[in-house]
């Protein structure tokens, strides 16, 4: 497993994420399968990750609580990220110390503040929750301090030099690289020197799903290669992102993900532009539906 630098901080370059945990009831997304997860969690501390993704809302909160109690059974160093989403739970204070209790923590590594878009970028400052988690890092309960941005690139600016922020977290993919403006949002993080958390590195449109056009361009280009091969090693590709967290639903998905960072190989200028074109045959392919 590869590893990256965040603020003088090795973790893996391969995160795991919760979200899409296995639960008991597949018509359901609230109670997870925690034998499932524990082999999830026991594949990635076994493969070298040592990064893991939560949020309060995951599995109705019971994602944080397992973590808590799978991580506190490791001896070696984990590093755990977790989120505060005022649309989830506006009580900032609350929420907050509930998740210290949960994750059976001292000090969270990694601490997010979700949902700051153009629309509710006020949101948080007026509340005075951001003001109150920059305490929380200045008393040693958060190691790290950052923003999930949903923000357009020169709000983007703006807001990053607003408050002395540790990380930024994009969601990144080949498909809003090309077609979304994701590019110049990761420069202008990029420019201000902070570090990139990338999430959503499968999702390539709409429907997360590649259409024939796209799927033959990149099969043509390397037929050796999968889809989620592609997908993630374009996201390893880009420098400033330090880490990638991917949530999955099995051991053999993550399993997946965790070779492509078991090297250092990334996507020279020919595979690039396989994917721009991968890029526009997807979007072609949606808007003639």
């Amino acid at each position: 497993m590869q590893r990256n630098d965040i603020n003088g901080v090795t973790i893996s370059r391969l995160g795991l994420g919760t979200k899409r945990f296995p639960t008991e009831d597949s018509a359901r997304v609230i109670h997870l399968d925690t034998k499932a997860a524990e082999a999830i969690v026991a594949a990635c501390l076994e493969g070298g990750i040592d990064f893991f993704d939560t949020s309060y809302s995951n599995h109705k909160g019971e994602a944080e609580t397992f973590l808590g109690e799978q991580l506190s059974q490791v001896e070696t160093p984990t590093y755990v990220a977790t989120s505060f989403f005022e649309m989830v739970d506006p009580r900032y204070e609350y929420v907050f110390q509930k998740q210290l209790k949960k994750l059976e923590r001292t000090t969270i590594d990694f601490y997010t503040v979700e949902g700051v878009t153009d629309l509710n970028q006020e949101i948080n400052v007026d509340s005075g929750a951001i003001d109150y988690l920059f305490a929380q890092k200045e008393a040693g309960a958060i190691g790290q301090l950052g923003f999930c941005s949903e923000l357009s690139a020169d709000k983007l600016e703006a807001f990053i030099g607003r408050y002395p922020w540790d990380f930024v977290r994009l969601r990144i993919n080949f498909y809003d690289w090309f077609e979304r403006g994701v590019r110049e949002r990761y420069e202008v993080a990029a420019a201000a020197g902070l570090p990139i958390i990338a999430h959503g590195a499968l999702r390539t449109g709409p429907a997360t799903r590649l259409k024939e056009e796209p799927l033959r361009i990149l099969k043509e280009a390397d037929p050796a290669r999968s889809s989620v091969d592609w997908a993630l090693r374009f996201v390893k590709s880009l420098p400033e992102v330090r880490t990638v967290s991917c949530n999955v639903h099995s051991v053999s998905q993550m399993q997946q993900n965790m070779e492509v960072f078991s090297d250092g190989e990334v996507l020279d200028s020919t595979a690039l532009d396989a994917l721009r074109m991968a890029a526009e045959a997807q979007r072609a392919q949606k808007s003639s539906r």
